[in-house]
């Protein structure tokens, strides 16, 4: 089964993609608020879906569910606003994956774990200077574990794969992996010209993403 049809077309809510960064509140300790409007900063182009297996009864995907991302589309998020790990992917392989805490409202320090790891080939090129508070590394060749602690500032990686490789992204922040109820993944890419290509169910963490043109 696909993501999309995950969806109905008449239960299918778009994602507004505006400049404006909403945030949505989780139940934890103390409440995280989720970044749900990251905003494109190019025209986009349509992409396609990969296959995922149906969730179980409890909303949340037993299986990593595997996006293809729009190729060389960016997104733009206020730092410090909200909680998201944003995935941009680039021709020939490039990849870049940041994130953001809500520290402006919740007063609280994110602490960021996050691993990222292709399916075949090897990972190469590891640029981690957008971290200022933590640290990035490639473990076995094809595995990049970081960790950080973000609050105000833009976080993030930059790497390579084989083109057209899928990577799993899997992340925690403060020891959450999400929230409760539908949609309240932290996770964010483009597909098909839409933030989360429109989904509207609860993503899986793991999530699995390859770019639409290797």
């Amino acid at each position: 089964m696909t993501l999309t049809k995950l969806v109905s077309s008449s239960s299918l809510a778009l994602i507004a993609l505006t400049t404006s960064l909403v945030a949505c509140v989780i139940e934890d300790a103390p409440p995280r608020r989720l970044a749900n409007d990251p905003a494109p900063a190019t025209p986009v182009g349509s992409g396609t879906v990969g296959g995922t297996p149906a969730p179980d009864p409890s909303g949340v995907s037993t299986s990593p569910i595997l996006a293809v991302l729009d190729t060389d589309q960016v997104m733009n998020a206020d730092p410090g606003q909200g909680v998201g790990v944003f995935s941009e992917y680039f021709g020939g392989g490039k990849w870049h994956v940041w994130w953001t805490c809500d520290t402006a409202k919740s007063q609280q320090a994110c602490d960021v774990v996050l691993s990222a790891t292709a399916a075949s080939g090897t990972i190469s090129n590891l640029d981690s200077t957008a971290i200022d508070n933590g640290s990035a590394v490639i473990s076995n060749g094809s595995r990049i574990d970081a960790r950080t602690t973000t609050t105000t500032q833009v976080h993030g990686i930059r790497f390579n794969t084989n083109p057209g490789a899928v990577i799993t992204l899997e992340a925690a922040v403060g020891g959450l992996r999400e929230g409760p109820g539908p949609n309240r993944s932290f996770f964010f890419f483009v597909q098909d010209g839409k933030i989360n290509g429109g989904f509207t169910g609860r993503l899986s963490n793991p999530l699995q993403l390859q770019g639409k043109t290797p």
